[in-house]
């Protein structure tokens, strides 16, 4: 039921006010991070009992799926124009330093988590490529691979102790050792393991611009129209 407030002239609801929102909710999940994120730890930030978070999100997967909507959904996404390539270059770093900067929420969209505000990025991408003449299958395929890439490139080297830092040359060594004996391998073997070593120890940004060009490369060749 509704009073009218004749000072205001706005209808006043009675009752108290809700306690808790969804917007408050993802806000507090993106302030713990994905990597600590737990129903618990939300329950202790926000002040609020088991069942006032329940009714709003009813496992972790839920929460979890609320924060990525908030997250990306807020990101100031570059424009989504320019020649098919440029953009997906652009689009790509864009959410690679977005899964940088939350730590663990690459794997969560790796798992399967997906949020609808990824998915109007997702459709926002494969207009731009029809509108460049790409089919929508080619379209679809393209930002899958792409977009696969990157979240698949950040949980790897948030799981790799050591990836990009001096740490890198020991770990490798330690990876070497439990292949086989030391000094046993062929110089065929040695090779490719002091390349595995180099690409561990460099910088993840620009190992992943390298994978990159390799895919959109690929792309030119196989799914882009031809000029």
């Amino acid at each position: 039921m509704c009073i009218r407030d004749s000072r205001m002239n706005t209808p006043r609801r009675r009752g108290r006010p809700p306690a808790l929102t969804r917007k408050q909710v993802a806000v507090a999940a993106l302030e713990i991070g994905f990597d600590r994120l737990t129903m618990a730890a939300v329950r202790d930030r926000l002040g609020v009992g088991e069942s006032t978070l329940y009714r709003h999100v009813p496992d972790r997967d839920a929460l979890v799926e609320l924060a990525l909507d908030r997250l990306v959904g807020q990101t100031a996404w570059p424009p989504i124009t320019g020649e098919w390539r440029e953009l997906l270059e652009t689009c790509a770093m864009a959410l690679w330093h977005l899964w940088e900067q939350h730590p663990g929420a690459a794997a969560e969209v790796a798992r399967g988590v997906i949020p609808g505000a990824m998915l109007t990025l997702v459709d926002e991408v494969c207009i731009a490529l029809m509108n460049q003449g790409f089919s929508a299958e080619n379209a679809v395929l393209t930002c899958d691979v792409v977009f696969d890439l990157v979240t698949d490139n950040r949980r790897s080297v948030e799981h790799q102790p050591g990836h990009g830092t001096q740490d890198a040359p020991s770990r490798m060594d330690e990876l070497s050792a439990s292949a086989g004996a030391p000094g046993s391998e062929s110089a065929e073997v040695a090779a490719i393991h002091a390349a595995m070593a180099d690409a561990f120890a460099s910088d993840p940004r620009a190992w992943f611009v390298q994978k990159l060009e390799v895919v959109l490369t690929g792309v030119a060749g196989t799914l882009a129209p031809r000029p």
